[in-house]
């Protein structure tokens, strides 16, 4: 026994003296004050001492490869293998849209597995881009819909001659972003041979690779969104129909030595540039950048730096402007389009904390066995319903190739 343990023992025996004190005849009203101090001292360690024993506990379940113990995962694994079924709520799921998941690994010190079975189920190098993990994301989970509402012009103050009436008044205009629930479907395929490691190491595949894929599904979603269910950056609007984002439209395709300004200077209000904003595009415009030279020492006008921790972030210095980037191949290279009948939207610049997206409810996966049946695959189909929406007004400026005319 740990001495926290034996401590709350010691209290435990202590109130049951109290109470056999109590029950006698001929307690004095002293006494029984101060046993109600003393037993308020007592409850005050003992909060203490188990809240010190909560955190113990879970620092202790983080250190231990795999979390949890092997009767709870093997019933998780039952569950899944006999149900085809399984089920990750809201929260875990918006926890989960936060972590970067790119493989599985199994301790080989904790875990008894059969010869030539790898530990580790690797992936392939298609990350998922970080937008997802930039946003506000929040559980929205028993709402039928969920409206934020916003400022979309500040009133303006004016001159006023004492004992006269201001003769030009200005009100503010507010708006409201909604976010409505939208069925989300992702459906993967693995080798059957995944049953062949591990309970966990099936069990825990099977969520990354259904999480990974949801991941994948709201990252296209929150940039190119769905017309009329889900409000991307690209075509958010509040409940008046009125589009949210502001649209800078350039007529060439082609990025050179002030494109970057450009962008930037299109962003925040008269008085500001804009905090926290970074720039979203593919990385064949994020090449396009590096290509640009100058027209007499043909030195780089960009320097490129992606991060040393993430190959999908990084930032662009011009001059003395840095500007933070996150690929996306979600959205449209400006660099590859051509001026058409229509307007072609491409970069975008903002604050991803401008877009929120939001979690109706548990995380649904399935597994079938059936429809890939010969071609040894598993399928496995999850799906949720989410909703989002850009929640500043010009929250985001999305680069527009103007169509021609």
């Amino acid at each position: 026994m740990n001495p926290l343990e034996a401590r709350l023992n010691e209290i435990t025996e202590a109130r049951k003296g109290f109470l056999e004190e109590l029950s006698k005849e001929g307690i004095t009203q002293e006494r029984i004050a101060e046993i109600e101090t003393e037993t308020a001292t007592l409850d005050t360690e003992e909060k203490a001492l188990r809240a010190k024993m909560d955190i113990k506990s879970r620092m202790t379940q983080v250190m231990e490869k795999p979390e949890g113990n092997p009767e709870e995962k093997n019933l998780r694994d039952k569950e899944i293998k006999e149900s085809g079924k399984m089920e990750i709520s809201a929260q875990e799921v918006r926890t989960a849209l936060k972590a970067s998941m790119r493989s599985t690994v199994i301790g080989t010190d904790t875990l008894t597995q059969p010869t030539k079975v790898s530990g580790t189920i690797h992936d392939d190098l298609n990350m998922v881009s970080s937008i997802i993990d930039q946003v506000y994301s929040q559980d929205l989970t028993g709402c039928s819909a969920f409206e934020e509402p916003y400022v979309k012009t500040e009133p303006e103050a004016s001159n006023r001659a004492d004992g006269e009436a201001n003769s030009s008044t200005s009100d503010p205009v507010f708006r409201v972003a909604k976010l409505a629930p939208y069925l989300l479907n992702v459906t993967s395929y693995v080798s059957k041979n995944i049953e062949r490691v591990t309970p966990t190491a099936y069990v825990e595949k099977v969520r990354s690779l259904a999480i990974k894929a949801l991941r994948r599904k709201a990252a296209d979603l929150i940039v190119n969104g769905v017309s009329g269910s889900f409000n991307g950056i690209k075509i958010a609007k509040n409940t008046k129909s009125e589009t949210i984002c502001k649209a800078y439209k350039v007529t060439s395709p082609t990025i050179g030595a002030t494109t970057l300004r450009d962008i930037v200077f299109q962003y925040g209000g008269n008085d500001e540039l804009g905090p926290n904003a970074r720039l979203f595009l593919t990385k064949e415009d994020l090449a396009a950048f590096g290509a640009v030279r100058g027209t007499n020492e043909k030195k780089a006008i960009y320097e490129i730096t992606a991060d040393s921790g993430n190959a999908n972030t990084g930032t662009i210095k011009d001059g003395g402007t840095i500007v933070p980037y996150t690929i996306m191949s979600g959205l449209t290279s400006l660099s590859k389009s051509t001026r058409g009948s229509a307007d072609i939207q491409t970069m975008i610049y903002g604050d991803p904390m401008n877009f929120e997206l939001g979690l109706f409810g548990p995380y649904t996966v399935e597994v079938s066995k059936d429809y890939k049946f010969a071609e040894g695959l598993l399928t496995i189909m999850g799906e949720c319903m989410v909703g989002g929406n850009v929640i500043v007004d010009e929250g985001f400026v999305v680069v527009t190739l103007e169509k021609t005319a």
